[in-house]
């Protein structure tokens, strides 16, 4: 829809219901907007609109250019976390959109009871980070003594190298290992680093890290053994960790003394725990309630949650995880705009993707993987709004079988999804809950092998769809699927704890899942066929990338498996 034609409706939409507009009839209040590499998020509060009628839209365009696009609705927030914080606003993610691009993004809310607002504004996304082009380039040895910098004669130790060091100069760190535990207290500036990265001469270690310093690049280092194998103090700002690795150590990438806007890809991190065990204790990255982060394209294994305690504003996607303790990613206490996608999740013993709790909405969970975790792929406990769309979710019996849990899925928007359990189970088991105002379940693909309950809604049980939807009136164009003939690989040989081999489950021409999905702006435009296909995967595309990009890629160009729209 044009921005002109958005405007007229708005417009008329306002003359008609002005007549009607009483105590409960919309006001705007303040607009918040923020950015990371791929995403815009905004957050408006409103008051009023106790009906939760009222409607809000947003619409982005590279500046300067003519052509807006629509992203996906906003979404409508009513809620008090259990913190007793209290939400009442529109709030929603532009996502997939190009680095370091300024954008027009235009917000329209309007109210059947009365009210309405609309604002333009412009955003820009975070550009890629780069190394510094124009420094210094300087040699560090982990020797004692003197030295001047150059390969000849490097510098003795970081310790010495900091002394010197400046913004924009990159330290080639050879091989050897520098003790510990290595502080990084020397700040580079704004689109200006201080750079450290191993020369290639063989392994850089060290006996931990403390990074307390601002605009910090760490490359190829390895930490090993340790309790917590990096941490931060002073909550360090635009800090990047790539291509590094992280082994045996209780907390790999720990932001115990805050951080924000980090980007933190392509590593490799085990941990020490045993995942049958289902400990809870260590994490891979623990972001510890902070903001604006980038987690892609990490390999995590062995730990309790792969990546956690996100706050607000955080993309994690593309990221390999499994063999957890745990949880694959635990968004919990997560506030508005955290985005999960295209991330594949294998063997977390307890949940895939772990909503302990909702402070803040909505949550975007797009395009994951997620199979054979011992509990359920999603575990709920408090929830508010969130998108989940595009991901294929695999148990090996019951899949949201958990009454205590499940209902919860009550709470969100479900789109082209695939629910599979391997040895047929309950897929929905939603108690006696029925849907609400937020409640918005349709396009999804099922497989219940031969159980008699699949679905519980409403204290009823059905045995199938045209059952649930006939009550509910949800899932009007859900399909039933078969996992033997829609699948090119489908491996899940043992019920958890055992291990699932790492597999893609993409779909196998003919599957009644392909070209039946509904069309959502700004997440699968770009699908092929006549209509978007459901299940992470869109049949004919190449796979994504999952954990650390090949050697011969540069470490931070933009992702190939984003669907990106054109601008």
């Amino acid at each position: 829809m044009s921005s002109a034609l958005l405007s007229c409706l708005v417009l008329a939409l306002v003359c008609l219901f002005s007549s009607e507009s009483d105590a409960s009839s919309l006001t705007t209040g303040q607009l918040r907007s923020y950015s990371t590499i791929h995403s815009i998020g905004v957050e408006w509060d409103i008051t009023g609109d106790t009906a939760h009628n009222a409607v809000g839209t947003i619409q982005y365009r590279v500046q300067g250019t003519g052509t807006w696009k629509q992203g996906f609705p906003l979404f409508r927030v009513d809620y008090t976390n259990p913190d007793g914080e209290f939400f009442n606003m529109f709030a929603g993610s532009l996502l997939f959109l190009n680095p370091g691009t300024t954008y027009e993004v235009k917000i329209d809310i309007i109210d059947t009871g009365g009210g309405a607002g609309s604002q333009t504004l412009l955003v820009s996304t975070r550009a890629i980070p780069t190394l510094p082009a124009n420094g210094r380039t300087l040699h560090v040895a982990p020797e004692t003594g003197a030295g001047n910098g150059t390969a000849g004669n490097p510098y003795k130790g970081i310790v010495a190298a900091q002394a010197v060091a400046q913004p924009g100069d990159i330290f080639l760190l050879h091989t050897g290992n520098y003790g510990g535990r290595i502080t990084f207290n020397k700040s580079g500036a704004a689109g200006n680093y201080i750079a450290w990265k191993a020369a290639g001469d063989g392994d850089v270690s060290f006996n931990g890290i403390l990074v307390n310093a601002s605009h910090i690049w760490l490359e190829g280092v390895t930490v090993n053994n340790q309790a917590n194998a990096l941490t931060t103090s002073n909550a360090p700002v635009d800090v990047v960790v790539t291509r590094s690795t992280f082994t045996n150590n209780h907390y790999g990438i720990y932001l115990d003394g805050g951080g924000q806007n980090w980007y933190i890809t392509d590593n490799v991190i085990v941990g020490d725990n045993v995942p049958s065990d289902g400990g809870l204790s260590g994490e891979g990255i623990e972001l510890w309630k902070t903001s604006g982060h980038v987690v892609a394209y990490n390999r995590i294994s062995r730990s309790a949650d792969g990546i956690s305690y996100p706050h607000t504003n955080v993309d994690i996607y593309g990221n390999d995880i499994f063999d957890t303790s745990d949880d694959g990613i635990e968004p919990d206490y997560g506030y508005a705009n955290v985005r999960v996608w295209g991330n594949r999740i294998h063997n977390a013993v307890h949940n895939g993707i772990s909503f302990q709790d909702m402070n803040g909405a909505p949550w975007y969970l797009i395009r994951n993987q997620i199979v054979g975790s011992e509990q359920m792929p999603f575990k709920f406990r408090e929830t508010d709004r969130f998108l989940a769309a595009h991901n294929t979710l695999v148990s090996w019996g019951d899949v949201l079988g958990d009454s205590n849990d499940g209902q919860d899925m009550l709470m969100g928007i479900s789109r082209n999804n695939l629910w599979v359990s391997v040895t047929g189970g309950t897929l929905w088991n939603f108690q006696s809950a029925v849907k609400t105002w937020r409640t918005d379940l349709d396009y999804d693909g099922f497989d219940w092998g031969n159980s008699a309950t699949p679905f519980v809604y409403g204290g009823q049980s059905y045995a199938n769809l045209s059952g649930l939807t006939a009550s509910s009136g949800l899932e009007g164009h859900g399909v039933r699927i078969t996992k033997a003939t829609c699948f090119e690989t489908f491996n899940v040989p043992s019920p958890p704890p055992a291990s699932v081999p790492i597999q893609a489950m993409t779909l196998r021409s003919g599957c009644n899942a392909i070209d039946i999905g509904a069309v959502l702006p700004n997440i699968n435009e770009d699908y092929l066929g006549s209509a978007p296909d459901l299940g992470a995967y869109e049949f004919g595309k190449p796979l994504p990338q999952y954990g650390p990009r090949p050697a011969d890629v540069q470490p931070l160009e933009a992702p190939q498996n984003l669907r990106f729209v054109s601008p």
